[in-house]
C-alpha cells in the first residue's frame, strides 16, 4: 500500500491556532517490527493544549516548526509489521501519543494500541479523557462513597465523565457550569445539585447549602472557582487541579491572600495537581476499567454533536471549545 496523505502541522508560532497551522502532505511508511499503520476516523480536540503548543507555552516540550499536531485519535489498523500477531488488519484501537491525532495516518508501536469493540467518537472520549477522570478521582483524589464533590466545568469533556463516575461511587455531586443551557444535561447525567456561577452566587450557594465543605473540589476552571472551592474544603477535603482554562493565556495574576497554608493546615486539607501523562503506572487498568463501564452501559460519553469534519475543521473545533461552547468531547471526523 503506498499514497500519500495529509495532517495537520504548525507551520508558524503565531500564538493563533488558526493562523500557526495548516495541512500538509506527508508520504506512506512501510511498518517494522512491532509496528501497526493506523487510519485514523476520529481525533479528540484538546483545545487549550493546542493553543499553548502555538505560542510554545507547553513546558515539556519545545515546538520547531512544522510539528505535528493531534494527541489522541481512534480508527483501525491497515498494516501490519513483523511480529505483530496480538493484532490484525481492521482492528480497531485507540491511541495516545503527541503528534498522531491530526492526520489521515500514523505508524505505532503496538504497545501504544488500545483495542477496542468499534472506532467511534464514544470510545474515543473515553481515552484518554475518561481514564484521565479515573485517575484524577479514584488515585489523586482517593474518592470514596458517601462524599460531598463539586465539578467544575462539568458538562465538559472530562467533567461530565467526573460526574458520573462520582455518582457510580455513592456521592453527592455538585455540578458547576456557566452556561444555563447545560443544566438539564448535569441534571440527567445524576447532580444532585447544579450551580449556574452567572446565575447564581457559587460561594453563596456552597456556604448556605454545603455548610460542612467538599470532600473533593475538581477543577479544571482555576480563577475564582479555584478560591471558592479551596475556602469551602471540608476536614480532610482535596482540591485537584486538572487545569486552568480561565486564565491559561493571560498573564500570570498576583492575587493578595492569606498564605494557602492557613487555609488547609486546620482542616489537614491539601491541593493536588495532576496531569494524567505523569502517572502512566495507572494507564492500563484504569482504561480496563473505564472502557468496562463503558461496554456494561454505566457510563454514557458525551460527544458534542456540532460537527467537525476533515482536518481543515480542526480549526474551527478549537475555536468552538475555547468559547465554552461544548457539551461533552469534541471530536473531529478525519475525512
Amino acid at each position: 500500500m503506498t499514497q500519500a496523505y495529509q495532517k495537520l502541522v504548525i507551520s508558524q508560532l503565531t500564538g493563533d491556532f488558526r493562523s500557526s497551522t495548516s495541512i500538509s502532505r506527508a508520504d506512506w511508511q512501510e511498518p517494522g517490527p512491532r509496528e501497526a499503520i493506523v487510519r485514523n476516523r476520529f481525533a479528540g480536540c484538546n483545545a487549550i493544549f493546542d493553543k499553548n503548543l502555538c505560542r510554545n507555552k507547553i513546558r515539556y516540550v519545545d515546538v520547531v516548526p512544522p510539528y505535528d499536531m493531534g494527541i489522541e485519535s481512534i480508527g483501525e489498523i491497515v498494516a501490519l509489521g513483523p511480529d505483530t500477531d496480538e493484532f490484525a488488519v481492521g482492528d480497531a484501537v485507540a491511541t495516545v501519543m503527541l503528534g498522531t491525532g491530526y492526520r489521515q495516518f500514523q505508524k505505532a508501536n503496538v504497545e501504544r494500541l488500545v483495542k477496542v469493540r468499534e472506532a467511534s467518537a464514544e470510545i474515543l472520549t473515553l481515552v484518554p479523557t475518561g481514564v484521565s477522570a479515573y485517575v484524577g478521582l479514584n488515585h489523586i483524589a482517593q474518592m470514596r462513597s458517601g462524599e460531598t464533590i463539586a465539578v467544575s466545568a462539568a458538562a465538559g469533556g472530562i467533567g461530565h465523565i467526573v460526574v458520573q463516575l462520582a455518582k457510580l461511587a455513592g456521592n453527592t455531586v455538585i455540578g458547576i457550569t456557566g452556561t444555563n443551557s447545560k443544566v438539564e444535561t448535569l441534571h440527567e447525567l445524576g447532580c444532585d445539585r447544579v450551580i449556574d456561577y452567572r446565575r447564581e452566587d457559587l460561594r453563596g450557594v456552597l456556604e448556605r447549602e454545603f455548610p460542612r465543605g467538599l470532600d473533593i473540589a475538581y477543577d479544571t476552571v482555576g480563577g475564582e472557582v479555584f478560591d471558592t472551592f479551596l475556602d469551602h474544603l471540608a476536614k480532610h477535603g482535596r482540591l485537584i487541579i486538572s487545569g486552568h482554562t480561565s486564565d491559561f493565556d493571560k498573564p500570570i495574576e498576583n492575587v493578595p491572600h492569606p498564605r494557602i497554608y492557613r487555609k488547609l493546615y486546620w482542616k489537614s486539607a491539601s491541593v493536588r495537581a495532576f496531569q494524567n501523562q505523569e502517572f502512566p503506572e495507572y494507564q492500563p487498568e484504569s482504561t480496563r476499567q473505564m472502557l468496562q463501564l463503558y461496554y456494561d452501559g454505566r457510563i454514557k460519553p458525551l460527544v458534542d454533536p456540532t460537527p467537525f469534519v476533515g482536518l481543515e475543521s480542526v480549526a474551527d473545533a478549537v475555536e468552538y471549545m475555547l468559547a465554552g461552547k461544548n457539551t461533552g468531547k469534541v471530536v473531529v471526523r478525519i475525512a
